[in-house]
């Protein structure tokens, strides 16, 4: 069963995928709650009023989860990866993270995504970050919007997306054309590089094109992948 707390994210799971929802645990005033109590009723599910004690317990949570008080247990989200990019075909936007590892950056991602409409985010299976309980609560409830692909090359993943017809832009200082200089083609990958080392030479080789964001400075040379890539999702959904 998959773990899912805090109140944004937990409303986000009602509203996106209902039926999954096993279990609804809660703590604290029953006021504070009423909008999930009147969800899970209308779901046909029991919500269960527990003690704090008993509700840190049930949900193992540590002094720096955010719980506020509520935690539901569903069926795992569907799970997608190299074989399933055919999906795609007729989508119009996708982030693809080249080793990105910090769950903050990756959730800020995933708010963005679901803010504006992305079709999925492809990240590595291996060195890097992973959907885990504490990325879908900072993500605040972006994570329940957007495909998430868990690919084993990103390189090898942006030539399948070429064959169904995508062009990619790599994120990178180095490249000739700002954001707001590219036109964007009507299906487009962006491609964000690691924290601090930015997209890897092979990835790099697998870009059409590599757009820069204009700024920076000494000692502040560039922005963290979620910062960046969420300018990037602003400018391709500009128009």
């Amino acid at each position: 069963m998959e773990k899912i707390f805090g109140k944004h994210s937990v409303r986000a799971v009602f509203l996106a995928r209902p039926q999954d929802i096993q279990r609804m645990a809660i703590a604290g005033k029953e006021e504070y709650h009423q909008e999930f109590i009147d969800f899970a009723q209308k779901n046909g599910i029991e919500p269960e009023f527990l003690d704090w004690p008993t509700f840190r317990r049930l949900g193992e949570f540590t002094e720096d989860d955010k719980h506020q008080g509520i935690v539901v247990f569903a069926n795992p989200r569907p799970h997608y990866g190299d074989r399933d990019l055919d999906i795609l075909e007729h989508g119009r936007c996708i982030l693809a993270l080249d080793q990105v590892s910090n769950p903050q950056n990756f959730a800020t991602i995933l708010r963005g995504a679901a803010f504006f409409g992305v079709d999925a985010v492809l990240v590595m299976k291996n060195r890097s970050v992973s959907l885990s309980s504490t990325v879908v609560r900072y993500a605040v409830g972006g994570a329940e919007f957007v495909k998430v692909f868990r690919v084993t090359n990103v390189s090898r993943a942006l030539q399948d997306l070429k064959g169904l017809g995508y062009w990619a832009y790599g994120m990178d200082e180095r490249g000739k054309k700002t954001l707001a200089q590219a036109e964007f083609a009507e299906k487009t990958v962006i491609v964000i590089g690691a924290e601090g080392e930015g997209l890897r030479e092979k990835t790099r080789k697998y870009c059409d094109e590599l757009v820069q964001i204009p700024g920076g400075r000494e000692g502040v040379e560039s922005l963290n992948a979620g910062v960046a890539a969420t300018i990037a999702m602003a400018e391709f959904f500009r128009d």
